[in-house]
């Protein structure tokens, strides 16, 4: 028996070797691969990890740029209406002055300018401190992944950040001077005797944005954001120094130019829309009872909808006395606009906070820092 046995296995010998083989080929690559998909499933288990963190991390910058911006933005707010003062004005026009042409040619002039600051003064201040918050939190980013040690510090952070206090100040008066330059341009030779229409007073932003846009002398304030950040300020520091102009290189690019200079355009179409109101308003009749106007003033392609009349009115042929809609543009900006929720200053900074070129602009840089 045993001998049949022995003689089996030796006329089998091979397919015996083969089939071993096969099998143990077969165990080895099942091995190997449960190996491999245990090592890939650890691998995007820890990817998935850190990019929910990342984008947490981000989240929680992102929420810190909101606030620090609103607050800055308040304070830049108060700045350009403390420099350009039309109530000191104001008071004395009502005490009917022998001065008082020339005082309403000031306060002309005052006007344009406040909104025109306001435009330019936000969107630096939004851009710069997106681009600045972002770089340092792609650092803390990088720091907290790394184990050697940190490469931006609290005492670096609060040097770095504090830059942007030079702008509240210095760098504010500096572009009110720019800029009332350009709007005296544009400004002065209109009298104040004339009626202008809503497409003029849009043409005199666009003016004055295009003179801003192309100054030799003075530069462009959207590619001079550097200046009003860094011009009034001595760095010592060594790793300072390395971070403002890493900050200089991203201001200083064609991508923030384009974001910041959108974002001016903007606050200019913000600012006729609510213009638009002023004309609009001077076709709402003071009797109720013969016209329901709908919900504030609704207009569409520079048409006012009045509710109960099937007519519409071009609010582009409009006309009203220069004279009689800078007090009514001077309110917009100290008080209330024709939603009756906001000034114009505080609505500027919703519109620059909410902006989704803004959001984009700070997570690639957010991303950019915090993967080097």
């Amino acid at each position: 028996m045993f001998s049949t046995v022995r003689n089996f296995l030796h006329r089998h010998r091979r397919k015996f070797f083969v089939t071993g083989a096969v099998f143990g080929s077969l165990y080895l690559l099942m091995s190997y691969a449960q190996k491999k998909l245990r090592e890939w499933q650890e691998k995007e288990a820890k990817k998935f990890f850190e990019m929910t963190r990342k984008k947490q991390h981000f989240e929680s910058t992102e929420r810190t740029c909101n606030q620090t911006i609103l607050s800055l933005s308040k304070i830049v707010s108060e700045s350009i209406l403390g420099i350009l003062n039309t109530e000191e004005i104001v008071q004395k026009l009502k005490d009917n002055p022998e001065n008082k042409l020339l005082l309403w040619e000031q306060m002309k002039v005052m006007i344009f300018t406040r909104i025109c600051v306001l435009a330019y003064a936000l969107s630096i201040l939004q851009v710069t401190l997106r681009v600045q918050l972002n770089i340092v939190g792609g650092y803390l980013y990088r720091d907290s992944v790394d184990e050697q040690g940190p490469q931006i510090s609290s005492e670096l952070q609060a040097k770095y950040l504090s830059l942007c206090h030079h702008f509240v100040g210095q760098g504010v008066e500096d572009l009110v001077k720019q800029i009332e330059k350009a709007v005296k341009r544009v400004v002065e030779p209109i009298s104040l005797k004339k009626k202008i229409t809503l497409q003029e007073v849009e043409q005199m932003f666009w003016s004055i944005q295009t003179i801003l846009c192309t100054d030799t002398s003075d530069g462009d304030p959207v590619k001079k954001m550097v200046h009003y950040l860094v011009q009034h300020t001595e760095i010592t520091d060594g790793k300072l120094d390395a971070l403002v102009k890493e900050t200089m290189d991203v201001l200083e690019s064609d991508e923030v130019s384009s974001v910041t200079m959108s974002s001016v355009t903007r606050c200019f179409s913000t600012v006729v829309d609510e213009v638009a109101n002023l004309f609009a308003a001077k076709f709402v009749p003071m009797n109720k009872n013969h016209l329901e106007v709908a919900e504030d003033h609704v207009i569409t392609n520079g048409a006012l909808k009045l509710g109960a009349s099937r007519d519409f009115v071009d609010v582009n042929k409009v006309e009203i006395h220069f004279v009689k809609l800078l007090p009514a543009i001077n309110e917009l900006i100290t008080k209330n606009t024709s939603k009756g929720k906001s000034n114009i200053p505080d609505m500027l900074t919703q519109q620059l906070t909410l902006n989704d070129k803004m959001k984009l602009l700070g997570a690639n840089i957010y991303e950019v820092f915090s993967n080097e």
